[in-house]
């Protein structure tokens, strides 16, 4: 493996474990036993590896945005999809520690970021409008929408909430948790058979366990 990659690897796994405020390039350097200054042959700054991160990140999600074929598409394939966005997420969570604040100290980052989760909300009202066009979903544009805004409020700040309870979050038991959080929201909306729902009551619960 190339310095380059290793230092990107490394960097993402400290960023995750620690924060990004609580890692230096010092810190980097150290942990792959290289000198700063190799470090910064390869890297012109913290930024500059924050920045190619970020790209790693959005390059994944836009593969996972891919708009799903919503005409076809059902509840267990709705929070599957959520769970792949999700984990993909948790790959880079070290953004999601406390975004508006890693976002106002990278600048350069604010705009993907932005677009992104514009891209997101996209995908969501697409599938929203499907599930009421095929009678899963009950609700008028405006509880879409809120369903909608609903969905990405708790995908972005659920590991920000929960560090602030003082909860480790790299085991990633948070993603269950907010998956469970919004099929609680979205049940009193959702039309579907109560097997159907007992299953992807389970099939959240089983894939918590199997982290």
């Amino acid at each position: 493996m190339k310095t380059a990659e290793r230092i990107l690897l490394v960097s993402l796994e400290l960023f995750n474990h620690h924060g990004e405020a609580n890692v230096s390039s010092v810190d980097i350097a150290n942990e792959l036993d290289i000198s700063p200054g190799n470090l910064y042959y390869h890297f012109k700054g913290k930024e500059v590896i924050i920045s190619k991160l970020f790209k790693m990140y959005q390059q994944q999600m836009d593969k996972i945005l891919l708009a799903p074929q919503t005409e076809t598409l059902t509840i267990e394939d709705f929070f599957y999809y959520l769970l792949m966005i999700f984990e993909a997420s948790h790959l880079f969570r070290f953004l999601y520690r406390n975004p508006a604040e890693i976002t106002e100290k990278y600048p350069q980052i604010v705009k993907g970021f932005r677009k992104q989760l514009s891209a997101k909300e996209k995908v969501f009202q697409q599938c929203m409008k499907s599930f009421h066009q095929q009678g899963i979903l009950l609700g008028d544009s405006q509880k879409q929408q809120q369903m909608v805004s609903l969905i990405g409020l708790i995908g972005t700040q659920a590991p920000n909430y929960n560090l602030l309870l003082g909860k480790d979050i790299n085991d990633g038991a948070y993603i269950y948790q907010s998956l469970s959080t919004i099929l609680f929201a979205l049940t009193p909306y959702i039309n579907i058979e109560k097997e159907s729902y007992i299953e992807l009551v389970g099939m959240i619960q089983q894939a918590s366990q199997k982290k």
